[in-house]
């Protein structure tokens, strides 16, 4: 099995950047992530050191990945196959930091430690560890980036994780794939930051002949979902709504209609990310229960249109 160092990070997933390691489909790869502070920050003083420092850089991105045979207009599947964490990472929270403006008076830092499956900050606190990808995606044809965009980058999804398979557009050969932002777990929104921390992300990489969506989905055992990202929350979660319809479109074989009147029946719309973290989009999940969809779409795509245009007696 490949593994492609942590020494090999980046700021944004950048087409023009060497590749960093070469696989075929079907090949693990092993991707070493480095925490959003490089491993600088295990305290307060480490923040503010590095933040008003000449060294700060934004989150480092572990890359880019030459996937063998991915060709523009196609789409590349990301299998997360596991996540082993380190041993420390770190917690922040701030004055205007997310949702948060001066409700919190001064920064302050949690030590994050990794202890028999959970993770325990430095207060007492404990959750077990369920870990995230915070950014993942492919190198765009145009202007390098590390925002949220229809490619992935940095999205926050909580849903992005083990077990999950991630579908993403291919704009140029390769895919040139990236990695990196790890979270030891999230919740919906990351609404004051999440325990920041490095890994060792184990993928499996799919060919498509084209991409299942305009934007990223991720499908897990129960689920499909889409990730979208704009300026506003509000526009973010009408342009995942509208995606996740035309999906339904296309693979239930229902009418837009129908497929939006099913989603207001089931759908899921949770914030990825919410709040200000300067210049990043607002990130929104729209999913669906597949049990749910699958019950819904079992007869005819027809009979249900039809159904709900008989004339009353």
């Amino acid at each position: 099995m490949k593994t492609l160092g942590r020494q090999y990070h980046h700021t944004l997933m950048d087409r023009s950047l060497p590749p960093a390691a070469r696989v075929a489909p079907g090949e693990d790869l092993v991707i070493e992530t480095l925490d959003a502070c490089y491993g600088r920050v295990r305290s307060i003083a480490d923040f503010l050191r590095f933040r008003d420092g000449p060294d700060y850089r934004p989150d480092p991105l572990t890359g880019p990945v030459y996937i063998e045979g991915a060709r523009p207009g196609g789409g590349l599947v990301v299998d997360i196959r596991s996540v082993e964490l380190d041993d420390t990472g770190f917690q922040l929270i701030g004055p205007h930091r997310a949702i948060i403006r001066d409700e919190v008076v001064d920064w302050d830092c949690y030590s994050v430690q990794i202890r028999e499956g959970k993770v325990c900050l430095s207060r007492g606190l404990e959750l077990p560890i369920d870990p995230v990808i915070g950014t993942l995606g492919n190198a765009p044809a145009e202007t390098p980036t590390n925002h949220p965009n229809r490619l992935g980058g940095n999205l926050d999804c909580p849903q992005i994780r083990i077990g999950a398979r991630v579908y993403l557009p291919v704009e140029v050969e390769g895919a040139m794939f990236f990695l990196g932002d790890v979270h030891a777990r999230q919740g919906d929104g990351e609404i004051v930051g999440a325990p920041e921390i490095g890994a060792r992300v184990t993928v499996c990489f799919e060919l498509l002949d084209q991409a299942v969506a305009a934007w990223p989905m991720v499908e897990d055992a129960e689920s499909w979902h889409v990730v979208t990202a704009a300026a506003t929350e509000g526009e973010a979660l009408r342009l995942g709504v509208f995606e996740m319809a035309r999906f339904v479109e296309r693979r239930y074989r229902v009418s837009f209609n129908d497929a939006m009147v099913l989603l207001t029946m089931c759908v899921s719309l949770r914030c990825s990310r919410t709040g200000g973290w300067g210049d990043l989009e607002r990130v929104v999940c729209t999913g669906f229960p597949k049990r749910l969809m699958e019950q819904a779409t079992a007869g005819s795509g027809e009979s249900l249109k039809q159904d709900m245009r008989r004339p009353r007696p």
